[in-house]
């Protein structure tokens, strides 16, 4: 049953008061696109982390490339050039459509954006940033209230958790040796030269992992142990398809695999690459999703997901030089296997693995780093807030357990099936009821369209393409 709005929400008495729990680039650019609205609001987001910076794109070293070129990465989809026309703007004169920039430059595109939003905006709208991490969230029919770690609170009328891709499940070992993420202190410093490291993981987390030890004269071997082994491939030139492939109404994931492989095979007789029939599938990768029920939905998960993944989620070029290369020099070295166990040999980890082969291995290592991936369960996510949300009964999992059940426009329904007036969300807390909600065009466009369901203009995002024969990757 529907929750009814309160009445304060219908009036138009007070810009609505909007809090944004997330400065990566959905919360930023949700901000963003609410300043740049016609009708006022009043914008607050809460994060630890400058707004446009988020995880992904504050990351200090000059080797973490975006995965998709830069005639791909406008933050508008009705200005597909605003990101190259940026790019020529300030300081990358050279920047060319098929491009792959580093992640931080992006950072400062998405931070501009919301700079001149405040600057240049109406002089109603209101813009605040708390620099302190959101802890729970109360409701008392009329308003909200966001609590902060650092014992402040935000007032609003609506809520958006924005919070990007949760960390990975922890796992607990006592030893300093291991870290739960790359990205906390010290996981990638204190190595001596002919020190050895082992990722749990093999995909782009992986990648980037490898690539900021590299950058920082890191010389020893570096596993990466995964259940296949593989690592993603790399984007290339390609001619895009005359006619976009559509599926044939799959009804089971076994058919939708069949029916992509015999498209491959198709494609190839054709002279095309497989990139542009995954590519072609894209714009209708949700639609198709959307029409499995929860067993097949699962089934995709369990068995598909992962080479989706690596096939999808393609590396810039440069980068996939450099791992070839990597592996080629023996520094880098991809497994197929399952950890099995961990013991501690004091300044080193003696880990048990077994391989796919079934063969069991022993290796040891200085360093043992959790580079698995995000962790798509809620209710296993640590988070206070969204724990806090989870035991208060306001958000529940999507029915195949991943990510949070949401209505169509990304209000969240409660565990009594109650679709909130007032919490939101997007990006990746969308997974499972959309198997594509982390790349830019589905952010750019939950974006633009949450904003103006939540200032009441109902108005659809426009998407325009670029039409450039070369990797989307998007």
């Amino acid at each position: 049953m529907a929750v009814a709005t309160p009445a304060h929400m219908n009036s138009h008495e007070h810009p609505p008061r909007i809090a944004i729990v997330g400065a990566g680039y959905a919360g930023t650019m949700l901000a963003a696109h609410l300043l740049r609205h016609a009708r006022p609001a009043h914008v607050d987001i809460i994060d630890t982390r400058i707004p446009g910076r988020g995880l992904a794109y504050s990351t200090v070293w000059d080797q973490h490339l975006l995965n998709v070129p830069a005639a791909r990465m406008s933050a508008f989809g009705s200005l597909p050039s605003h990101f190259l026309d940026w790019l020529r703007l300030n300081g990358y004169p050279k920047a060319a459509p098929d491009s792959f920039l580093p992640r931080k430059v992006f950072g400062g595109y998405i931070q501009d954006i919301l700079q001149n939003a405040v600057s240049h905006g109406s002089p109603k709208h209101r813009f605040r940033h708390y620099g302190s991490r959101a802890s729970r969230v109360s409701f008392d029919g009329l308003s909200a209230k966001v609590h902060l770690e650092n014992g402040d609170h935000v007032a609003a009328d609506r809520v958006v958790l924005a919070t990007g891709n949760p960390a990975p499940r922890k796992v607990e070992l006592a030893t300093e040796c291991y870290f739960n993420s790359p990205w906390e202190s010290g996981a990638l410093t204190g190595l001596g030269a002919d020190s050895s490291v082992l990722l749990l993981g093999a995909g782009l987390t992986a990648v980037d992992a490898f690539l900021a030890l590299d950058a920082q004269g890191f010389h020893g071997r570096v596993y990466c142990l995964s259940r296949r082994g593989k690592c993603s491939h790399v984007h290339t030139i390609y001619h895009v398809l005359a006619k976009p492939f559509v599926p044939p109404h799959p009804t089971t994931a076994r058919r939708l695999l069949r029916a992509i492989r015999e498209q491959v095979k198709i494609a190839q007789l054709e002279g095309h690459d497989w990139r542009a029939v995954l590519d072609s599938l894209r714009p209708i990768t949700n639609e198709i999703w959307s029409k499995f029920d929860v067993v097949e939905q699962n089934r995709i998960l369990r068995h598909l997901k992962t080479w989706w993944g690596i096939h999808r989620h393609r590396m810039a070029p440069e980068i996939g030089s450099k791992i070839e290369q990597a592996v080629a020099e023996k520094r880098l070295c991809f497994m197929a296997g399952r950890l099995q166990g961990v013991a501690s040999t004091g300044s080193a980890l003696q880990l048990d693995i077994k391989l796919r082969s079934q063969e069991d291995t022993k290796l040891e290592v200085d360093r043992l780093i959790n580079c698995s991936g995000s962790e798509a369960d809620y209710r296993c996510v640590p988070d206070p807030l969204l724990r806090s949300l989870m035991d208060a009964g306001r958000i529940q999992s999507h029915a195949n357990g991943k990510g949070l059940r949401t209505d169509p426009n990304g209000a969240l329904i409660d565990q009594g099936g109650g679709i909130s007036q007032w919490l939101f969300t997007l990006g990746p807390s969308r997974f499972g009821s959309l198997f594509e909600t982390t790349a830019i065009p589905e952010l750019r466009t939950q974006a633009e369209a949450l904003a103006n369901h939540l200032v009441a203009v109902p108005f659809v995002p426009i998407e325009l393409s670029m039409e450039l024969e070369f990797a989307a990757g998007i």
